[in-house]
């Protein structure tokens, strides 16, 4: 029995290009919508997370959309989220959409599965998403990406050039060049948050060395 057997197929020989198949930037994404599934956080906000492929990587993005604040008003997200529901084909005016259904999805932080509630109407419709990404929290940063805009993933058209029956795409293209910018508050900057995370690798390096002779054994474990 052989060890190992060469392969030829594309995957395996292909170069690597430096990119990877997962959301983790500003950007605009062509996505397939595996689903959409709303979410109510502790404080009692409701909110949209997205389950997409990318690239054939399927991914959640949490809290994508932001539907309303704690004490239930509005959140600027809402209107994203009717912009998200014309792009994807609920063009009429006082159309519905389905109530969510209860779903097993592998959205959990370490991919585990997770009963969603699931918005149905949505399931395998292609879109391209506008995504910010967001740095905040200088004493221990953390990043958050959300949807800043959706458009038609034929033509690239927007909710107000479809109701509008205007030229498709041109919104996309003022927004191209500015799309990738990912953005820093409370007083974060790019160089901050690289130090902060090269300082953190460092340290969980020196911790894993025994210091001074002792061993670094732990209670229950060889």
């Amino acid at each position: 029995m052989a060890f190992f057997k060469v392969s030829h197929k594309d995957e395996l020989v292909k170069d690597y290009s430096g990119s990877t198949n997962y959301i983790d930037s500003s950007g605009m994404f062509e996505v397939i919508l595996k689903a959409v599934i709303v979410d109510t956080s502790s404080n009692g906000s409701e909110f949209i997370n997205l389950y997409v492929d990318y690239n054939g990587q399927e991914q959640p993005i949490y809290q994508a959309i932001r539907l309303t604040n704690n004490d239930g008003s509005q959140n600027l997200g809402y209107g994203i989220f009717n912009k998200f529901c014309i792009v994807c084909g609920a063009t009429g005016e006082g159309t519905e959409i389905n109530d969510p259904v209860s779903r097993i999805l592998p959205i959990g932080p370490k991919g585990e599965n997770l009963e969603c509630m699931v918005l149905e109407d949505f399931d395998e419709l292609p879109v391209i998403l506008k995504i910010k990404k967001e740095w905040y929290d200088f004493e221990n940063p953390k990043a958050h990406k959300s949807v800043q805009n959706v458009f038609r993933f034929e033509d690239k058209a927007t909710a107000s050039e479809i109701v509008n029956n205007t030229p498709p795409g041109k919104q996309y293209e003022k927004e191209l060049e500015k799309a990738n910018i990912v953005k820093y508050r409370d007083n974060l900057t790019e160089e901050i948050v690289q130090a902060y995370f090269k300082n953190k690798k460092i340290g969980k390096t020196n911790e894993s060395k025994p210091k001074d002779g002792f061993s670094n054994k732990r209670f229950g474990k060889k």
